[in-house]
């Protein structure tokens, strides 16, 4: 028999694991930001790039899968966080979309904008997607400042079960 407990261990493990497996692989996503510094000509940073190239798609993924583990198992406080987090979570939104394009039109013959502009698309992604991928997580384990006010679903006006405590803003102070 499934109990209440189990289900809360079981969705705790899998978020856990998913978000240990995000971290690792956004080692590999920041490794885009070595690419003007690592690779002393062309032929390695072809190698650097075909490496990375392979791998930054299981990043994806696995980001997605996280978030929908958080959902099925948390969907209010899921609802709230990325509801709040909106603007980081679009930020990261483009800085996946760039990398994608970059990596599609890298090494295509006759692309308008050369390859050192998609280089440096990469290179914005493996400093501010990782950088901010990790400020949205960080603010799910930090405490994030929300209330559920069950009550408020009976209002007409607003609607709303809960909502983040601070408006406009994701960002909590830190602990001195």
């Amino acid at each position: 028999m499934i109990t209440y407990d189990f289900l809360q261990h079981y969705w705790w493990l899998l978020i856990s694991l998913l978000g240990g497996l995000l971290t690792f692989l956004l080692f590999v996503q920041g490794g885009q930001s070595l690419l003007f510094s690592l690779p002393k000509n062309d032929d390695e940073r072809r190698l650097m790039l075909a490496v990375l190239g392979r791998k930054w798609e299981f990043t994806f993924t696995t980001l997605v899968t996280f978030g929908g583990a958080l959902f099925a198992s948390f969907p209010l406080f899921y609802s709230t966080s990325f509801g709040g987090a909106y603007w980081v979570w679009i930020v990261i939104l483009l800085s996946f979309v760039l990398q994608a394009i970059s990596y599609e039109f890298y090494s295509r013959p006759g692309n308008i904008f050369g390859q050192k502009t998609y280089r440096t698309f990469l290179f914005i992604n493996g400093i501010i997607g990782t950088f901010v991928i990790g400020v949205a997580v960080a603010t799910f384990f930090t405490g994030s400042d929300f209330t559920v006010r069950t009550g408020n679903i009976t209002q007409i006006a607003s609607p709303v079960i809960s909502r983040w405590g601070t408006p406009g803003t994701v960002w909590k102070r830190w602990p001195t």
